[in-house]
């Protein structure tokens, strides 16, 4: 590429004249940016080399083109807000606060649409991406072969993708089309080709829906940073050279290492760029690398911020202008991209391929509901609404704005950017080492999932034990035959990738490096709750796709109340109701029917018109109509899986996180209180509100009786973990002699309803007799401040000369915290093989107090021969 003081004489000229026209500075600026693309594009080194007058005409239609977009954007984005506002004023009028959060996040309450929410689409959008693609490779046979591709092989499989993608379009789209490609391995070709295709797929799914990306080859995969491995480059690339940059000081106000690292990063990626259009109208590079760089490690680039994430519709403009652009690296070649994400991106191919579809998914999911804009659109919905109420009602200061931030912070994405990179990473790292620790018996704590399961059901017009037999019954169930495995798959239901959900279920969730991801889903895998969940999840969405099934010959109003009332939660009405029951049902391979969502992609034009009300669709609409419809039939049935099992939704995270951005101090300081805290807040904010709806609805005797039977069922399968950790610890379980032992009774009543409803990983902390209550009430801030306060209690142990009082707080807290160690099959055998005789060492005759302590404070004993008379 020439330098930029080495400009193209006919670039010159063409400039001067456009100066000197009648055209508008803005056409003037957009002609010449459509030029330069397209002379990095031809790979040409000067304008002369062609026709100038040719390439402006192209220039003009495209502008021309991108201009109908946006007003076509414009127009669609206002009536989705006015749709919307009127939304929420007819189906919240007594509290449209309330339906301001639905539209983001969704709400409990029995109204229209109040759980089809931006955060649903979202969620099925990606799943319903990610899975589907699986299921091409799997119905290709070349699944295992993707997925434990070497590097030597997804080199050669990112040649393919680029060598389609360079095709013409012309080309690809002729009937007996033949593609050369310089690979030979079938197999290679055949995953690349699959990529290529599924690429295409979404990039014109997202350009039905407002945004104009242009043909780029690897579209889903070519943008993939690992923000960790990008911040810590100096030390990825073995860099010991390369120093701080003196002449970068006033663009990058920063420390030292950052700057370093930030050279070192720049030094070895800008060899790999296409200059040419990675900085065609880009004034000062190197401040495009320092903005660039500082987004990538603040994770900015995730941000679902619709139309305008597209990977070209900003890049070309000086990035000086705005830290807010986003920055685009366009690689010379595969090689270079593949070099690139080998230290730097996601990981594998596959890895990134999956990054990419989530990105993509995240963003149809917000465009579906908020346009190109929508940030912008909600902002304008929000004003609207409250400007009417403040005519209508004389009421100004009904909605507070401030206060729906954090629901729009989720979905945009923005809540998972970081401020200061160390202190979000060792943050996270501490985190998940307290997660490793504390959570090996989460597992056993999780029987009361079963009553959660139940209670879910129940609500959608089901029977509460039959329920109650189903979770079990999939539990004790080798697996589904592969047909049933495949309908939940089209539904949505994730396998591999469910550490993020597992470990979602007791914390916010961080953006962790790495090496500690892969830790953290090795731990999940042993210490099972990672198969408990699956197989749970699976049961769930298989029985309600079989209950939707077995209602098929029933007309909307003969629909049992609690699934018509679920219907009408995600907008599912007769005229929709009658398009599904004709069309989404299957019988797997044992006979039973299920809802297969696989068959609403068949649904006709005319039935699309009876889903959207308009008379005219174009086909772009149609299209747009059937897949926002399958998604959102699919979101249905995945948001209603995390009420079955439970895991935090977008509007818990809102509430917990609070607008609060990773490695700032008000950002850790509220993550590291929220740690384990998503799944009892998961509870309140989802199934108390969940039966608390029936009272919004006038239904007070209902919902009070599905909290009692809640509870109910929540404390039995509470006194039924407790009683497997106990039995685990070689201890009798706790009594229920209510007659003799009254105030016992009531200790293990209030132990098991802790446990069952959600505190469970807290439960041996507050009901633990060595605990000071000043210690119990540190630990709801969280396990790494309880360690921390642990240790400032050895240090003020020893500075008071009570060693054996700091050896054994300093034993305890270690052992506490040493990761894997906890998991409930390991712990058992640690502690007779190991534990117990090291307290006895650290303190001698500290066994038989335990055992005292044990028998007066919870009337147990050990089952086998107590710890006290193995170590004398």
């Amino acid at each position: 590429m020439a330098t930029k003081n080495q400009k193209d004489k006919c670039l010159v000229r063409l400039n001067t004249m456009l100066s000197n026209s009648s055209v508008e500075f803005a056409d003037h600026i957009e002609i010449m940016d459509t030029i330069q693309k397209a002379k990095a594009e031809l790979k040409l080194q000067k304008m002369d080399d062609i026709e100038v007058d040719e390439v402006a005409q192209e220039a003009q239609a495209q502008i021309l083109l991108q201009r109908k977009i946006n007003k076509r954007n414009a127009i669609e984005n206002e009536i989705k807000g006015r749709k919307l506002v009127d939304y929420v004023l007819r189906e919240f009028p007594e509290n449209p606060q309330e339906g301001l959060i639905a539209i983001l996040v969704g709400s409990n309450r029995q109204k229209i649409g109040a759980r089809a929410s931006v955060a649903v689409q979202q969620h099925s959008a990606v799943n319903n991406a990610i899975n589907g693609f699986q299921l091409l490779l799997e119905k290709n046979g070349v699944s295992e072969f993707f997925h434990t591709a070497d590097d030597g092989v997804q080199k050669r499989i990112a040649k393919v993708l680029q060598e389609l993608g360079e095709q013409p379009e012309a080309e690809l789209n002729k009937p007996k089309a033949k593609v050369v490609l310089t690979e030979k391995n079938k197999k290679i070709v055949k995953v690349g080709t699959l990529m290529h295709e599924n690429s295409e797929s979404m990039r014109l799914n997202l350009n039905d829906r407002g945004a104009n990306i242009g043909k780029i080859w690897g579209y889903i995969v070519r943008q993939s940073h690992d923000p960790h491995r990008v911040r810590n480059a100096a030390d990825i690339l073995k860099d010991t050279e390369t120093t701080y940059d003196e002449k970068l000081e006033g663009a990058m106000p920063w420390n030292k290492n950052y700057n370093r690292n930030f050279n070192a990063w720049k030094k070895y990626v800008m060899p790999l760029l296409d200059e040419e259009k990675t900085f065609a109208n880009v004034n000062d590079i190197d401040q495009f690398m320092v903005y660039a760089y500082s987004s990538l490690v603040k994770n900015q680039n995730l941000k679902s911020d619709g139309a305008d994430f597209a990977f070209n519709a900003k890049s070309s403009k000086d990035m000086s202008k705005s830290s807010q652009m986003k920055r685009v690296l366009h690689f010379k070649n595969s090689d270079s991209w593949f070099d690139y994400n080998s230290k730097f991106g996601m990981g594998s191919l596959s890895e990134s391929y999956y990054a990419g579809l989530t990105s993509a998914g995240r963003n149809i999911g917000i465009m579906d509901t908020l346009g190109t804009k929508p940030e912008d659109t909600y902002k304008k919905i929000v004003k609207a609404v409250g400007n009417r109420i403040a005519t209508d009602l004389g009421d100004p200061g009904r909605i507070s704005e401030d206060s729906l931030q954090k629901f729009l912070d989720v979905v945009t994405g923005r809540v998972y950017e970081t401020g200061s990179y160390t202190a979000a990473k060792y943050s996270a790292i501490l985190r998940s080492i307290a997660s490793m620790a504390k959570l090996g018996g989460a597992t056993i704590a999780a029987v009361a999932d079963i009553a959660q399961y139940a209670g879910e059901m129940r609500y959608q017009g089901r029977s509460f034990f039959g329920s109650m037999a189903e979770a079990t019954g999939s539990l004790l169930r080798r697996k589904n035959t592969k047909e049933k495995k495949n309908i939940a798959k089209v539904i949505g239901v994730m396998f591999d990738n469910s550490t993020y959900d597992t470990a979602g279920r007791f914390q916010v969730g961080d953006n962790m490096p790495r090496k500690w991801t892969n830790a953290q889903r090795t731990f999940f895998k042993y210490n099972l709750l990672s198969w408990w969940t699956n197989n749970l999840k699976e049961s769930a969405v298989l029985g309600m796709a079989n209950n939707i099934a077995q209602n098929k010959n029933l007309t909307f109003d003969k629909l049992d109340p609690g699934l018509r009332t679920l219907f009408k939660q995600y907008d599912i009405n007769s005229t929709t109701w009658n398009i599904i029951r004709r069309t989404a049902m299957k019988k797997a391979d044992d006979g039973t029917e299920f809802l297969d969502l696989s068959t609403l992609d068949n649904i006709s034009d005319i039935e699309a018109k009876l889903i959207s009300g308009l008379d005219n669709p174009s086909a772009r609409e149609l299209r747009n109509i059937k897949d926002s419809f399958r998604t959102s039939v699919s979101g249905m049935l995945l948001d209603r899986a995390t009420y079955a099992v439970i895991e935090p939704d977008a509007r818990v995270k809102a509430e917990l996180t609070r607008s609060s951005i990773a490695g700032t101090f008000m950002g850790e300081a509220i993550r590291f209180i929220a740690q384990f805290k998503a799944f009892p807040v998961s509870i309140i904010m989802k199934t108390l509100g969940r039966e608390k709806s029936f009272i919004h609805a006038g239904q007070t005797a209902r919902g009070l009786e599905g909290m009692a039977s809640l509870i109910a069922a929540s404390t039995i399968m509470g006194y039924v973990a407790m009683t497997a950790k106990d039995i685990l610890k070689g201890r009798e379980p706790r009594t229920l002699d209510l007659v003799n032992n009254p105030e016992q009774f009531f200790k293990t009543f209030l132990a098991a309803f802790v446990q069952g409803g959600g505190l469970g990983i807290y439960a041996d902390v507050l009901f633990q007799q060595t605990r000071s209550g000043l210690e119990k009430a540190g630990a709801l801030l969280g396990p790494v401040p309880l360690s921390a306060f642990d240790y400032l209690q050895v240090i003020t142990e020893l500075s008071s000369g009570n060693v054996d009082a700091a050896k054994r707080i300093g034993y305890r807290t270690t052992l506490g915290n040493i990761p894997f160690l906890n998991i409930f099959y390991a712990k058992a055998a640690f502690d007779y093989l190991i534990g117990h005789q090291m307290m006895e060492y650290m303190s001698p005759g500290v066994l038989r107090r335990v055992e005292k302590r044990m028998k007066r404070e919870y009337d147990q004993e050990y089952l086998l021969t107590p710890p006290s008379k193995l170590v004398r």
